[in-house]
């Protein structure tokens, strides 16, 4: 274990190094962050292992870097090490000659998590290096001899990769992930053959200053997400979903037991790809990372501010790629299962579960360390950035943003509480990001954001209580006192951005129709007002009462949108909601 610790490490001082080197499958520059990731899941997993057999051990390590495998590479070495440990079985020592074929044999599994295994990559590496033990393990009784002998094997066949594959050779880089591999390999033989246990917090390894020089257009990159998660069943498939899933994107990797599997793909279809995935287990520790937006950041020119919102802002998908507005997702949870809001469940799919799935969904702010990672991949790419979030009254999720700001650098971060929801808070981040394309400075932009956020105001109507009851925002005898008079609530956000009775009917019909009237009234009172509206699942009344608000204003452009379904999961299905931005 203290070795395998060795050669953790050892990747953790390089990833910054494999970062800079990633170009393949795609350059998005997170290769040694994914298999630090993994690695430091394995360590968590043995950290408070007591000394054991090493077939116990080789389970926890297997175990471990399973249910933390991140990135295409990550997931490949959590095979790995899964069929290293079948392939270890019940031995309690190993010799050499057992060693050797055990890493020989366990390359299989790798390369059938992989639905197009490809050479010149981390398996290529991982199979001339395990070949070669295996070959000369009866040879060499001494592990430490063996591995360091073996080590100077995967150094040669990493650096054939330059040559194997053609996006490396134009990059002049070897593969970033067979490099993290030949590290962690390299970390393991010099603590065997020469550590001691105090060298595991003092050891250093400098690292080479070279850097991939891509000549790749946004365009070669076919898939837009860098899509996981882990599924938890009792039977899974995995031939089967691999063979149903594999012609959404590429770069699929699908490792793990009949109870236990980790997916990896890139895909423009996330939500699709879970859809299948779910029929095989719930799923937990979703991930999906934008690497069209990772590329436009490194490598493509930007104003000097960036702007970060939570999925709860719902505005157009096309502005917000037009202004490379970075949006951190709020989970959903139907049961065990999780889902990244908008990305992995898509508004379509959350209503077709809400009507169909037994337990009533839950909602989850990001995670402190979502937005850590977030703002510090920004600022070393920007100058600043301004973080719009939903209103503190209502969730955490500011809290959380502001505590991480402070962390990383507070200078240089301002989190600004949105105070309105939905499409109030998205024509607040509009305005922002107006603002930002225009060239106005970080404080002109933060005190014009205080003025938006007064300046905008929302209404909306729910057919039905019991969504705002099974979530807990309506008590259960209000709720049901409600439901026995049928009656429809419209709600209007305070100047916090909390929902506050205004107004109630005894039909859907006249429901909508009092809201309609309650909005154009209101707006009439601004000047140069501007409505959007948000459904949840009821774009027809949406485009109707568009139709009505464009003939009495005289207005072309009104937003219609569907509700962010972590929103959805509180309105119901059918709600609506309408919100008006004026200028003072």
């Amino acid at each position: 274990m203290r070795a395998m610790m060795a050669g953790a490490r050892h990747v953790f001082e390089r990833q910054e190094y494999l970062n800079k080197i990633n170009v393949f499958p795609v350059p998005d520059a997170d290769t040694g962050t994914n298999m630090a990731a993994t690695l430091r899941s394995v360590l968590d997993g043995v950290s408070q292992l007591q000394p054991v057999p090493i077939q116990e051990s080789s389970r926890t390590v297997a175990e471990s870097a399973l249910l933390g495998a991140r990135g295409n590479s990550g997931v490949i070495l959590a095979q790995y090490l899964y069929g290293l440990s079948e392939e270890i079985g019940r031995e309690s020592r190993l010799t050499t000659e057992q060693f050797g074929r055990a890493v020989q044999r366990a390359v299989r599994y790798a390369y059938e998590a992989l639905s197009q295994p490809r050479e010149g990559t981390i398996l290529t590496v991982m199979r001339d290096w395990a070949d070669w033990v295996q070959e000369h393990a009866h040879i060499k009784q001494d592990f430490a001899e063996l591995l360091t002998k073996g080590l100077e094997v995967a150094n040669h066949s990493l650096e054939a990769t330059r040559e194997k594959l053609a996006e490396l050779r134009q990059s002049k880089v070897v593969d970033a992930g067979a490099q993290g591999f030949v590290d962690f390999l390299s970390g393991i033989t010099h603590f065997i053959r020469d550590g001691k246990i105090r060298d595991l917090l003092h050891f250093r390894t400098p690292v080479l200053e070279e850097v991939a020089h891509t000549d790749i257009d946004l365009a070669d990159i076919r898939y837009r997400y860098c899509t996981e998660c882990l599924i938890e069943g009792q039977n899974i498939d995995l031939k089967g979903l691999r063979n149903r899933i594999e012609h959404f994107g590429d770069s699929l990797v699908l490792a793990g037991s009949r109870l236990k599997a980790r997916l990896h793909i890139h895909t423009n279809e996330p939500a699709m790809v879970f859809q299948q995935a779910r029929q095989q287990g719930e799923l937990v520790q979703q991930k999906a990372d934008d690497m069209h937006m990772q590329f436009r950041v490194t490598h493509s020119a930007h104003p000097p501010i960036a702007l970060v919102v939570d999925s709860a802002c719902d505005l157009p998908s096309d502005f917000i790629e037009e202004h490379g507005i970075h949006v951190v997702p709020v989970r959903l949870n139907f049961g065990p299962s999780s889902y990244i809001d908008k990305i992995t469940i898509t508004p379509d799919l959350f209503y077709q579960m809400l009507g169909s799935e037994k337990q009533h969904p839950r909602t989850s702010q990001p995670s402190p360390a979502d937005f850590k990672n977030l703002y510090h991949f920004l600022l070393s790419h920007y100058e600043s950035v301004i973080s719009i979030h939903i209103p503190a009254a209502v969730s955490g999720t500011h809290q959380n943003a502001v505590a991480m700001a402070r962390e990383v650098d507070a200078d240089r971060i301002s989190v600004i509480d949105g105070k309105s929801l939905s499409i109030g808070m998205g024509a607040v981040v509009e305005q922002a990001a107006r603002s930002i394309a225009a060239g106005k400075s970080h404080r002109e932009i933060i005190r014009e954001i205080k003025d938006y956020t007064a300046q905008t105001k929302v209404f909306v109507a729910i057919p039905s209580l019991k969504y705002l009851m099974r979530s807990g925002r309506v008590s259960r005898l209000k709720g049901i006192v409600a439901s026995l008079l049928n009656v429809k609530p419209i709600l209007e956000l305070d100047e916090n951005g909390v929902p506050q009775h205004a107004a109630q009917s005894l039909s859907w019909k006249s429901a909508h129709r009092r809201l309609l009237r309650m909005a154009t009234q209101f707006g009439q009172q601004k000047s140069r007002p501007a409505f959007k509206i948000a459904h949840a699942n009821n774009r027809g009344l949406a485009e109707s009462m568009a139709r009505e608000i464009r003939g009495l204003f005289r207005v072309q452009k009104i937003d219609i949108l569907p509700v962010s379904p972590v929103l959805g999961a509180h309105a119901g299905k059918g709600a609506i909601a309408v919100s008006i931005a004026w200028e003072e």
